[in-house]
């Protein structure tokens, strides 16, 4: 049977819409790749700047909790994340048995600081904002805490004295 010239612009005219359908869901697709690939892309440089700061951390001078800040606002500029903030990583120094010294302890006391086993550098409350194809909404996803946690080194200490990082 021969079609007609109307049939063939029917059929056109399908073609077309199965086409919109199949590239909006490829679209969506590599899309959704895409974004999954940054999250982990942001996971791991999560993870490595918790690695960094810890062994910064366990190399360089103890001496106030402005030393810890100063610390943890040298990864600021080095970290390629949108929204990361010194308030986003966390130092603390720890016991063999994994307790926290206190905050305000001083930490150059020779008794204070040859109880200090471990650093811990931890990363909380990181907002990743996910571009979701076709979504006229902002989804915000709270990456889950990264730490780490090496045993300390020298902490600055030398048999010279004293090292500033």
């Amino acid at each position: 049977m021969k079609r007609s010239a109307n049939q063939k612009k029917k059929q056109h005219g399908i073609t077309i819409v199965e086409f919109t359908i199949v590239a909006s869901l490829f679209f969506i697709l590599i899309f959704s790749i895409i974004e999954f690939g940054r999250l982990m892309f942001t996971w791991h440089t999560l993870n490595e700047t918790t690695r960094r700061a810890a062994r910064l951390a366990s190399v360089c001078q103890v001496s106030t909790a402005e030393q810890a800040d100063i610390i943890t606002s040298a990864f600021i500029d080095s970290v390629p994340l949108p929204n990361f903030t010194a308030a986003n990583i966390e130092l603390r120094y720890l016991r063999s048995d994994g307790t926290a010294i206190g905050n305000g302890v001083d930490l150059t006391n020779p008794a204070t600081f040859n109880t200090i086993d471990f650093v811990e550098a931890r990363i909380r409350d990181y907002q990743i904002n996910l571009i979701i194809p076709l979504a006229t909404f902002d989804i915000d996803f709270t990456a889950p805490d990264f730490s780490t946690i090496l045993p300390r080194e020298s902490l600055g200490v030398t048999r010279t004295g004293f090292t500033d990082c």
